[in-house]
């Protein structure tokens, strides 16, 4: 008799979400993008006619920073 383990699912409870605007993107920066967690890099961000486009796409105008709540001694802390 075959006995199956099921793997399960680790939902990270962890992430805060906000919602910021292109222009405010730093390098270092973790953000949400086509569902994966992308950290900001120096030539993801370029200056064009239309504003900072991320990965070369200008458009949404808006983007998803990712932080992680990390508890401290001192308490909760985003990073």
């Amino acid at each position: 008799m075959y006995q199956f383990k099921r793997k399960t699912l680790t939902i990270m409870t962890n992430l805060v979400k906000t919602t910021i605007n292109k222009s405010d993107l730093q390098i270092g920066m973790t953000v949400e993008w086509n569902g994966q967690l992308t950290t900001v890099g120096k030539e993801n961000l370029k200056n064009t006619l239309h504003g900072v486009a991320f990965n070369g796409s200008a458009f949404p105008k808006e983007i998803v920073m990712v932080q992680f709540a990390v508890p401290t001694a001192s308490g909760i802390v985003l990073r």
